[in-house]
């Protein structure tokens, strides 16, 4: 990332941009989920390497993992037209559960109109019931024959999984019988809504997290449904301009409150994924300006964009202590995301060693644990 430029300059897109190694693009996941690296940036700003499977060793007993318990749909569908076309739909989110519509990317976009019907495997129909052009993300509202409840077994079936587009694969199997289905979601997934997985997350096995918990590791989960934009490249060289994309999260009273005493107790908090941390500081916004007892368990959507104005500005997250996440895109919004919790130059810094240290990167690479500046560990 370039660093030629005066500390109080605002930041523009092509600070975020750097080079990386296309071999060091992870293609496929690791045996064992656990067996990855681990880069841990500390407080005072060094840098020690390591392994994910150290993490018992490396949290202090006390300490609250936040999750994201999301569970990615296998909801890449491919399909024809009446006339042969090859098309693909990438399903967003429900928007009618009574008539079972949808919101969807469609490719090719141009050519799925209004009225269309596409055919796909398994007597699965879906009409084309409107275009939506405006915004970063070009979608449709798709209607299917099936109902709602008969249409999660077929896609079950016949869906693929939403891989991200640097994941490259000479065939699309789909979800029964393919590796990704289980690899591509996390061990604790559960409510079903996601496009692409909590990617931090992926890295814990169920070995290292009896081990996590037996060391008095406590997990608290929250949920937010990854969507569709999260691929999407910031394309406004001025940030702020960035318009970014929506997304539908809930928090439990019973983890509001175990975050709450973790608080009171000054126990370490540490976000596990970018997603984590986004549900968490979206709703402590929410509080701020509606009451508490109107919020919890209840859906909200967010379009929460946090990035650093400035070479010297952070943000002040609301509780955590740190955070675990992958190594992510040149440009993207959760670079600017981390740069704006541990600051720019850190970041810059970090990125670079983890290319030179041959580090894997993206949803199937290697992991960072990032302590906050202020923080004591």
């Amino acid at each position: 990332m370039n660093s030629e430029h005066h500390s109080d300059r605002l930041l523009s897109l092509k600070d975020f941009h750097y080079e990386i190694p296309e071999e060091l693009v992870a293609q496929e996941p690791l045996a064992d989920r656990a067996g990855s690296r681990l880069l841990v940036h500390h407080a005072d700003q060094t840098i020690d390497h390591t392994w994910i499977k150290s993490l018992p060793d490396l949290l202090p007993k006390g300490t609250h993992l936040i999750v994201n318990d999301t569970r990615v749909v296998p909801g890449r569908l491919l399909g024809h037209t009446s006339h042969g076309g090859k098309i693909e739909l990438m399903l967003l989110r429900p928007l009618e559960t009574e008539t079972n519509t949808w919101s969807a990317l469609g490719k090719p976009f141009k050519k799925l109109q209004v009225g269309q019907v596409i055919t796909f495997p398994g007597d699965c129909l879906a009409e084309i019931i409107k275009r939506e052009e405006q915004g970063s993300q070009p979608s449709l509202a798709v209607r299917f024959n099936l109902s709602f409840e008969d249409f999660w077994g077929w896609m079950e079936r016949e869906g693929y999984i939403p891989l991200p587009p640097y994941i490259r694969r000479k065939d699309a199997l789909s979800a029964p019988d393919s590796s990704d289905r289980e690899r591509y979601q996390t061990i604790y997934a559960r409510e079903k809504g996601s496009v692409a997985a909590p990617t931090a997350g992926l890295h814990f096995s169920e070995d290292l997290w009896a081990a996590l918990i037996a060391k008095g590791i406590t997990p608290v989960p929250v949920t937010l449904h990854v969507g569709g934009g999260t691929f999407l490249p910031v394309k406004n060289e001025t940030i702020a301009d960035h318009a970014m994309h929506r997304e539908r999260y809930m928090i439990s009273r019973g983890s509001y409150e175990t975050l709450q005493k973790a608080l009171r107790d000054g126990n370490p908090i540490v976000a596990v994924g970018t997603t984590s941390l986004r549900c968490i500081e979206s709703f402590s916004r929410l509080t701020q300006t509606h009451a508490l007892e109107t919020l919890l368990d209840q859906w909200h959507e967010t379009g929460l964009f946090l990035y650093p104005e400035t070479k010297q500005s952070r943000i002040k997250p609301w509780a955590i202590s740190g955070l675990i996440t992958n190594f992510h895109q040149s440009e993207s919004s959760l670079l600017m995301l981390v740069s704006a919790l541990i600051g720019y130059d850190p970041v810059r810094v970090l990125y670079q060693k983890a290319i030179e240290e041959k580090y894997r990167f993206y949803s199937y690479g290697d992991a960072s644990l990032l302590w906050l500046p202020d923080t004591r560990y």
